[in-house]
């Protein structure tokens, strides 16, 4: 009988051990395929679509692209949170589910700062400051990864007689992404004065001027909007496209130069009457048109139907630029159903 109880716990030990050794092998194994998967499906196409962002047609499709990739980051930190780890593997777990919600925490704040970052305004340079902030973050994610989750990895492995490592999982592509102006040169290709680039040289001027306002018409042509009068526009629910022309009156070419209509009329709330457009590069002496698709999404457009409305259309003004006198336009309409 005690031979046989003696075997029994052998064998229950034998199992028991075989499970252990089964589990630190599945643990390294998700480990490494999620390590491979975040190199190839985040970390790459991250940084790909952020480095040189601004020869993109336009800030929203960046800023589309990177939410798709900071979906699949935040994937990954959720599965990882979910595993089942064996409990020689307990601190390398938690070191690893840090490092990965630290990745998707700067992930998602890089995200949320590219519209600014990309756009010619007083919050371009706090956005990228912002940016090569979070870029600490990813280094911060890295040192956690090398420093413990390897570690002590590679020491379970061992305590138990088995052979193998994780892979390395380096997020951050080098140490230039930690400065500001850095990082302003390669989302940008050119570094903003407010974070240390070179000013204007002698002679050099920056300046947009509005040189015509119209609209769509449904056989494709551009009638002008006229100074004079009230313009009468029939409205459907497909809305109306406008049309601004803009030259760049400067000596400097420009990069996500803003454009704008809105309307008001004194007792009306008109704040949900205003659309915005974007030219991504303007060259000096050169004209553009900026096409806006003018459909308010105010909570009963009928009020605002056959009334006259001031509208105003401009091009954002740059920093730097002296004279603004001629980057809007202003005229009356009437939206006719």
């Amino acid at each position: 009988m005690l031979l046989v109880l003696i075997g029994i716990v052998l064998g229950v030990k034998a199992i028991l051990n075989h499970q252990a050794l089964a589990g630190l092998k599945t643990y390294n194994g998700e480990v490494t395929n999620l390590a491979g998967n975040e190199l190839t499906n985040v970390r790459q196409p991250f940084f790909r679509e952020i480095d040189g962002s601004f020869n993109s047609a336009s800030a929203i499709e960046v800023a589309t692209a990177l939410q798709q990739i900071v979906s699949q980051e935040q994937t990954y930190y959720h599965e990882a949170e979910g595993w089942s780890v064996p409990a020689q593997m307990a601190g390398a777990q938690r070191w690893y589910v840090e490092a990965l919600g630290l990745r998707y925490e700067a992930l998602a704040d890089i995200e949320a700062q590219m519209q600014r970052a990309l756009g010619v305004s007083s919050e371009q340079g706090p956005a990228i400051e912002q940016i090569a902030g979070d870029m600490q973050k990813l280094l911060t994610s890295d040192v956690l990864y090398s420093d413990r989750v390897a570690p002590l990895m590679i020491q379970a492995l061992a305590n138990a007689g088995l052979a193998g490592a994780p892979p390395p999982s380096p997020f951050l592509p080098d140490i230039g992404w930690l400065v500001p102006a850095t990082v302003a040169e390669r989302i940008l290709t050119y570094v903003p004065t407010s974070l240390g680039g070179a000013p204007l040289p002698a002679g050099a001027s920056v300046g947009h001027k509005l040189t015509s306002v119209g609209y769509l018409t449904p056989s494709g042509s551009v009638t002008p909007l006229q100074s004079t009068g009230v313009n009468k526009l029939a409205y459907t629910t497909a809305g109306i496209t406008f049309v601004l022309g803009v030259e760049n009156s400067g000596t400097i070419i420009e990069h996500d130069v803003g454009t704008e209509i809105k309307f008001s009329k004194a007792g009306f709330d008109t704040s949900c009457l205003r659309r915005t457009g974007e030219i991504h590069t303007t060259e000096p002496g050169k004209s553009y048109t900026s096409s806006i698709l003018f459909t308010p999404t105010c909570p009963n457009l009928s009020i605002y139907l056959n009334q006259v409305l001031a509208m105003t259309a401009r091009v954002d003004p740059l920093p730097g630029e002296n004279d603004i006198s001629n980057n809007s336009q202003s005229f009356d309409v009437k939206f006719t159903n």
